[in-house]
């Protein structure tokens, strides 16, 4: 429209200055003419030498908490870019539709220093992965006349929005080891040393120890094994995430699971609890295993969780799982936690963090 109004008044200036005979008046406005049509062909030219990356995000972020995702714009031609607008998508991975968003901002003249920033800020509601995908970028001349955009391909960039662990109110059970693993015969070896003590064996993996190996039980199975020293107090937990059924969760359904998942994670990891975490992850065909000893380990289990695509059938997670979480934890895509088989607690996916911090959890059954 601005372009539009802009001709109109030369033309008629022109006009004006043609019948009255005024030739400096004819001539300046010969003179914006040929601007307009600068203006037109150097949007054209920004245009080229403009271009957007989605660098990897380096902070941690949080659902309910407003956060900046940054665009990183390049330019390589020798003059700045005053206005450029930036389309692009926004969607979590489990959702089928995507929210469309626009930027201003402006790029420098090409230095030869770092990019030039972009950034936006918003509040992610759930948990999850987001993908963001730049699908245009236009960029207008001096007078904000003219503008000329392109087509952004390959440049879809991610973020990662985790859950605030929370404290819950759990009574623990007996100390000891709940998994599904053998558990080490104390008349055939001598305890661990510093106060240690056999809790499990395993079968020998690459980096175990060779004088770790248990030699009586190796014996008779004729295969490797390896005993695992923990601390008297320590608990060993397996924690089954089973994300299994009939249809992929969707995003509210995750966002709960994660949340109840990192609760429990991080509550145990508070009470001395050694808790190796599995889960199905398509990419392998297979399940992934995580130990979590530490409050500080809750992050990186999240990081690696939310990444994987859990998406699988109950017949196929029950054939890769076997007998895992039977001797231990499970929680399922229903949102139902079970220890040694017996429900703990069924959360609904509308009250999940009222419950998880305001229930009483009770293990000792």
């Amino acid at each position: 429209m601005k372009k539009v109004v802009a001709l109109m008044i030369l033309l008629a200036t022109w006009y004006f200055a043609g019948m009255n005979g005024i030739g400096p008046m004819m001539a300046a406005i010969l003179c914006g003419i040929i601007f307009i049509v600068i203006s037109l062909i150097l949007s054209r030219v920004l245009k080229q030498k403009t271009d957007v990356f989605v660098p990897p995000q380096d902070t941690i972020m949080y659902k309910n908490v407003e956060i900046p995702f940054r665009f990183d714009v390049s330019n390589q031609g020798r003059l700045p870019v005053n206005r450029f607008a930036l389309s692009f998508l926004m969607k979590y991975r489990s959702d089928k539709r995507a929210v469309r968003k626009k930027l201003f901002g402006s790029a420098g003249a090409d230095t030869g220093k770092e990019y030039d920033r972009a950034e936006f800020y918003f509040t992610p509601p759930y948990c999850g992965l987001i993908e963001i995908i730049p699908k245009k970028i236009r960029v207008y001349d001096y007078l904000l006349l003219f503008s000329s955009s392109k087509k952004l391909r390959n440049k879809a960039g991610e973020v990662l929005i985790l859950p605030f662990p929370k404290k819950m109110r759990i009574a623990m059970p007996n100390m000891g080891a709940y998994t599904a693993d053998p558990t080490a015969d104390s008349s055939s070896d001598k305890s661990g040393e510093d106060h240690n003590e056999i809790r499990l064996i395993h079968e020998y993996r690459e980096g175990d120890l060779m004088r770790h190996i248990h030699r009586n039980y190796s014996a008779r199975t004729e295969k490797l094994w390896v005993k695992e020293y923990q601390k008297e107090n320590d608990y060993i937990f397996d924690l089954v995430l089973d994300t299994s059924s009939e249809s992929p969760m969707n995003t509210e359904d995750l966002d709960a699971f994660y949340e109840i998942t990192a609760a429990v994670a991080a509550s145990l990891a508070e009470s001395d609890v050694s808790l190796r975490t599995y889960w199905y992850d398509q990419s392998s065909g297979g399940l992934k295993m995580r130990i979590v000893d530490k409050k500080e380990d809750v992050s990186e289990l999240m990081k690696e969780l939310i990444h994987s695509d859990t998406t699988v059938t109950p017949e196929v997670f029950s054939s890769a799982a076997g007998a895992l979480g039977k001797s231990g934890m499970i929680i399922n895509s229903k949102l139902e936690w079970y220890f040694l088989e017996q429900p703990v607690f069924h959360f609904s996916k509308e009250n999940t963090e009222k419950e998880i911090t305001g229930e009483f959890f009770d293990l000792r059954r």
